[in-house]
């Protein structure tokens, strides 16, 4: 993927209401969730595609919180073709959503477990289960 456009960047931090996603801080960059590797490629992210993150969660992400990430939604792998049907969890607002576009869709735990499944399968709770034990 090469860099978000101006107006998916504008609208990602739109509907993440313009914070960090993970602490709920107010600097702003575009996390990629699908890896794009070294160089990129050359798909244009959609919507879905990005998240809000400030730098230094931005970094962790890429780093030492590869798990909580791919177990929160901040991450997706890369073989996922439908980023949407992961869902993403909003630790500041101790809450899941489905990200449709522009929108987030506040959804259960519950809900949010069938699409993890569903996408993952035991992988998802592997990782669930691993957040939750280191607290």
């Amino acid at each position: 993927m090469t860099a978000p456009t101006r107006e998916i960047r504008d609208a990602v931090y739109g509907r993440d209401g313009r914070r960090c996603v993970m602490c709920g801080a107010l600097e702003l960059t575009f996390q990629h969730r699908r890896a794009v590797g070294m160089g990129g490629s050359r798909n244009v992210p959609t919507a879905v595609d990005g998240l809000t993150l400030c730098m230094v969660c931005n970094e962790a992400c890429e780093r030492e919180l590869q798990t909580k990430a791919l177990a929160n939604g901040w991450k997706v792998r890369k073989w996922v073709a439908s980023p949407e049907r992961v869902p993403v969890f909003f630790p500041h607002e101790f809450a899941w959503f489905r990200l449709d576009g522009v929108r987030r869709v506040m959804i259960s735990a519950a809900v949010a477990m069938e699409m993890g499944c569903a996408v993952y399968g035991q992988d998802w709770m592997k990782w669930r289960l691993a957040v939750i034990s280191r607290g």
